[in-house]
């Protein structure tokens, strides 16, 4: 599957302290790239609930961290960019609870 990342997803990135982008990364390659390699995103398995995804509208909502502050990201999928036909994962925001303010 390939990746593509928004702007404003690599400037909440780059606003994180160190040790939360290491926990985001560690999430992200431990859980959440082996959840979607056995097909959570198509229902076929379902999400690790450590990861507490959920769907608010046509975005995708993760935890990487209940610490506080809870880290949260938010994703969705795309076709515009696929060649092969499958769905393309776009990071749109990562950070706390305010990943959820309003564009």
């Amino acid at each position: 599957m390939r990746y593509l990342r928004t702007a404003q997803f690599d400037n909440d990135y780059r606003k994180l302290p160190a040790e939360h982008r290491k926990l985001f990364q560690q999430v992200v390659f431990d859980h959440f790239i082996p959840a979607l390699e056995q097909g959570a995103h198509t229902g076929r398995v379902p999400w690790p609930r450590r990861l507490r995804i959920h769907k608010v509208g046509d975005v995708y909502s993760l935890t990487w961290s209940f610490a506080s502050p809870g880290g949260r990201a938010l994703f969705t999928f795309t076709l515009q960019e696929a060649e092969s036909g499958e769905p393309v994962l776009v990071w749109l925001a990562v950070g706390y609870h305010d990943v959820y303010r309003p564009s």
